[in-house]
């Protein structure tokens, strides 16, 4: 158990965390305390169904909530306000028409921007005006919402009631700072540097703030206790005092996705066995080069295991480990980020030479994470979360599940699946070194190699077989050659500013490529740096549909033919894949994914975005015939080089709007460092 507190749970008036005088066990006997109280609290607000498959904790959306607990419905979590706070509204929420109806009257009334209400709807439900009536400083878990706008928000609900020291305000601001902690990747974030924030952010009493925002259960306390080295290192005298514990903060949300994923993992690598005895084993390894027969050695002994190598090498050993497992009766599958990349996988399964002498198991499941998760609508579950079917009590009926970029899990999706592994079975986690972290927070894979618990295995990378390749090795290395690319392959187009960038991206895509390489629109892919900005998604898109498919619009910002991208997990479709409108009315919008048409009601629609320019973290779970990456000069670094390249099968177009900013960046920017506790818990 770590050290994380239950909604409602007060710390001592002396501090955020009780008294100075408080010794270490004495704050470690209550943090398990207040531990057992949120997971029996949890418990208590979800109970498994009694005719299906239990709750498990839900995919995270791209822009992590804030604190909401996996899968939990706001209010059901929050605790009994204080008296003199104004109560929340119980009963059943009013309808979604119903509510967005009161929002936009409280929003007129106060003067609050119109464009604001779908958002806010997004993340505070139906119930949002009622919410925000009780307590106007909510505003500020609205993504995109600055203090000092829900300061005005609060006085133009409040009146002369808004005041700078009330704990409803104090509270909100320590959210947002952690909420913007786990935007960043962060699950767990110093005590003493919340106090400095909201002391730059104007709370009158940081403490309070704190203590306010543990009161409503959302963000718990961390306290780490100092390891054994840390504890009696060599230096250390006889009469020196221990080092004292850490204390932190962090959003329950991922704090107990981050536990839930450790307990995961340990009690796969606790209960595995050999999937086949040695003989067989032997036989399958005679065949195979000496790194791939140790990926399979690993794969096929060990509960846990990390696979490490470029796209291509994961990919076929990925595909090789499965159909050898197969082949001798062992349930095996294989996820892949979104569908798109899972029948590019299929594909290559399909293509495969035989694996040898068959077994009495047919051939091995290739599916997306999603997909192989089983998402099933819950109309109970938070704003912006996905609920999946598989979990703890409903585990996968596998014996060996390989996962084709595990690089992109957060932690809350690391959990989800580690908990769908039943006893026994055995989860490989591939990853490609060098690449972008996981859009949500934490580092799974990167914290699990670091805890030295699994075997690591770095497969020998192939020599590049084409320009792009090339390129993109040289840049995981640091470098950015010019690479000799007879056939086009790779293309440096300069512009001198972001307006041009786009541009040189819309003729690249909609002639240029087409034209020259005969690769067709559909198959070409602009990735961007981020979504805003003069170079971002946005104003790409924009352009984009302007000149492939113009339109007005009709149905809630798109028209049948717009190419979407999936910007927040849906139930439909996980994050990054790719679809297309084909119509949309009162019904809702229809799109028409690599899974399947569906139709998306306007809240699910909410989280498409124009999808013929996207973000490297939505691009990196597919690679496309054909990538133009357009990069300006801001926000630029190594792994965002190596993610955006990477992508590209045949065709790499780089519109270099960054000057000598580009090279620097890969020679010397790399990942920002993520704080995360997950190493240390898998360790416990």
């Amino acid at each position: 158990m770590t050290d994380t507190p239950a909604p409602g749970e007060h710390p001592a008036p002396g501090g955020a965390f009780g008294d100075a005088d408080e010794s270490a066990a004495e704050r470690a006997a209550r943090a398990a305390a207040v531990m057992r109280a949120a997971e029996e609290s949890a418990r208590r607000n979800h109970p498994a169904p009694a005719d299906g498959p239990p709750r498990p904790p839900a995919a995270s959306p791209a822009e992590p909530p804030g604190g909401t607990p996996p899968g939990t419905p706001e209010a059901a979590s929050s605790p009994a306000p204080p008296p003199d706070r104004p109560v929340e509204p119980s009963g059943p929420p009013p309808s979604t028409e119903a509510g967005l109806r009161a929002l936009a009257e409280l929003f007129a009334a106060t003067g609050t921007p119109e464009g604001l209400a779908a958002r806010t709807a997004a993340r505070l439900g139906p119930a949002a005006a009622a919410r925000l009536r009780a307590d106007p400083w909510r505003l500020l878990r609205v993504p995109g919402v600055r203090p000092e706008q829900a300061d005005h928000f609060a006085r133009a609900v409040l009146g002369p009631d808004a005041r700078p020291d009330d704990p409803r305000r104090g509270g909100a601001l320590a959210l947002h700072l952690l909420t913007g902690a786990a935007r960043d990747g962060h699950t767990v974030t110093p005590l003493a540097d919340v106090l400095d924030g909201l002391g730059r952010l104007g709370a009158a009493d940081p403490r309070r703030a704190v203590e306010a925002a543990l009161d409503e259960g959302e963000v718990v306390p961390l306290t780490e206790e100092p390891g054994f080295e840390d504890e009696f290192g060599e230096e250390a005298g006889e009469d020196a005092a221990p080092p004292e514990p850490e204390e932190n903060l962090g959003l329950a949300r991922w704090a107990l996705a981050e536990e839930a994923a450790a307990e995961a993992l340990q009690r796969l690598a606790a209960t595995a066995g050999p999937l086949l005895d040695d003989a067989s084993v032997r036989d399958l390894r005679a065949r195979l080069a000496e790194d791939r027969s140790l990926a399979l050695t690993a794969a096929l002994g060990t509960g846990v295991s990390v696979l490490r190598g470029t796209p291509g090498d994961l990919a076929r050993t990925a595909v090789g480990i499965a159909l050898l497992s197969s082949s001798r009766g062992v349930r095996a599958a294989v996820a892949a980020p979104t569908d798109r990349a899972a029948a590019d996988l299929a594909a290559d399964l399909a293509a495969a030479p035989p694996s040898g002498p068959g077994g009495d198991g047919g051939g091995p499941v290739v599916a997306s994470l999603h997909r192989l998760l089983e998402p099933v609508h819950d109309p109970s579950a938070a704003p912006g979360t996905v609920v999946y079917g598989r979990g703890e009590r409903h585990p996968f009926d596998l014996d060996l599940v390989i996962v084709a970029d595990a690089a992109a899990l957060d932690v809350e999706l690391c959990a989800v699946l580690a908990e769908a592994c039943p006893d026994g079975a055995h989860l490989v986690l591939c990853g490609e070194p060098g690449v972008l972290p996981p859009a949500g927070p934490g580092r799974p894979l990167d914290d699990l190699e670091a805890s030295e618990t699994v075997p690591v295995v770095e497969l020998d990378a192939t020599p590049p077989a084409d320009p792009v390749a090339a390129l993109t090795e040289a840049v995981r290395a640091g470098d950015l050659p010019a690479v000799d690319a007879p056939g086009r392959e790779v293309v440096i187009v300069p512009a001198a500013d972001p307006g041009e960038a786009v541009h040189r991206a819309v003729q690249l895509v909609t002639d240029s490529i087409p034209r020259a390489l005969e690769i067709p629109v559909e198959d070409v892919q602009v990735i961007a740096v981020a979504a805003d900005g003069p170079a971002g998604t946005a104003a790409l898109n924009a352009a984009l549909k302007e000149r492939l498919n113009p339109g007005p619009g009709a149905f809630g910002g798109f028209d049948a033919g717009d190419r979407v991208v999936v910007a927040a997990p849906l139930p439909h479709a996980p994050l990054g894949e790719t679809g297309a409108v084909t119509g949309g009315g009162p019904h809702g919008l229809d799109v028409e994914f690599p899974g399947g048409a569906v139709v998306l009601s306007p809240a699910d629609a909410a989280r498409l975005r124009h999808g013929w320019a996207i973000t490297a973290a939505q691009a990196r779970g597919t690679r496309r015939p054909a990538v133009v990456a357009v990069l300006p000069d801001a926000g630029l670094s190594r792994p965002l080089a190596v993610t955006a390249f990477g992508r590209a099968v045949r065709h790499l177009s780089v519109v270099q709007a960054a000057g000598p900013a580009l090279a620097r960046a890969v020679r010397e920017a790399g990942a920002p460092e993520r704080r995360t506790r997950l190493a240390r818990l898998v360790m416990q």
